[in-house]
């Protein structure tokens, strides 16, 4: 689900930040060596090139066994393969080898998450984002409201996405994420509130605005969706979602003239 890329589901993470066991201290240059390796493994997970992200990634384990952050990312490239199976057993071996590693209890969620263990997931959010040195508490808070909104538990899902809010009010994931629990709701008036807070932070935020557009069409208020489809065009590069602020405004054309 180490948030400032679940449920894919939209869960926050992030790539960075075999065990075997060494009879010896890794020295320095080994240490040295072992985290450019681990680099690089993030890296080539990023370019989606596994086989090289793992070839990498073992390397780095060989030289520096004792190292948490090299399993948790061992862990994350497992993920990125699909064997959830053997990404829980890296980075339960992180957490293991560094009791309260924040990033690795996130990214362990995210992996419960799609494991459909809702609650040990949210156990593992629930210890990032108590830990007060975790630098992206939001993550863990929103990664926490899209487990409670899978489990079909849509009060502590909104709970879950205000609180990342708060710990940073220009997250514009839980935002949005918001916005959609008070519309399923009913909450429409509310969620343009939401959306408005998100969009007067964060001006150049297509998604935002796309939401907003869309939440204003349903309001019947055309003028301010016509405002915020255009606001869309004039931000994003994204060709799918200008195809779509393009058709909303084509719509909202037609029925102007009606």
């Amino acid at each position: 689900m180490s948030a400032r890329r679940a449920p894919r589901p939209a869960l926050a993470f992030a790539l960075a930040s075999v065990f075997l066991v060494s009879c010896a201290a890794p020295s320095a240059d080994q240490k040295k060596e072992a985290d450019a390796r681990m680099r690089m493994g993030v890296t080539y997970i990023e370019q989606r090139n596994l086989p090289m992200a793992m070839q990498e990634l073992t390397k780095a384990s060989e030289l520096d066994p004792g190292n948490p952050e090299i399993d948790m990312t061992i862990g994350l490239a497992y993920r990125e393969r699909g064997d959830l199976g053997l990404a829980e057993k890296y980075l339960r071996k992180a957490i293991a080898k560094k009791p309260g590693y924040a990033a690795a209890h996130n990214n362990l969620g995210i992996v419960l998450v799609g494991l459909r263990r809702w609650d040990d997931a949210i156990r593992e959010f629930q210890a990032a984002a108590n830990d007060v040195l975790y630098a992206t508490p939001e993550w863990a808070w929103y990664n926490m409201g899209e487990a409670y909104r899978s489990k079909g538990d849509p009060a502590k899902a909104e709970e879950a996405y205000r609180k990342a809010i708060r710990m940073n009010d220009r997250y514009g994931p839980a935002y949005l994420r918001l916005a959609s629990v008070l519309g399923d709701r009913g909450s429409w008036e509310e969620a343009v509130a939401v959306l408005g807070k998100c969009v007067e932070l964060r001006p150049d935020d297509a998604a935002g605005w796309m939401e907003l557009g869309r939440v204003y069409a349903r309001l019947k208020r055309p003028a301010d969706a016509t405002l915020a489809f255009n606001r869309v065009l004039a931000l994003s590069k994204d060709s799918e979602v200008r195809r779509h602020a393009a058709t909303y405004l084509k719509i909202l054309k037609s029925e102007e003239r009606r």
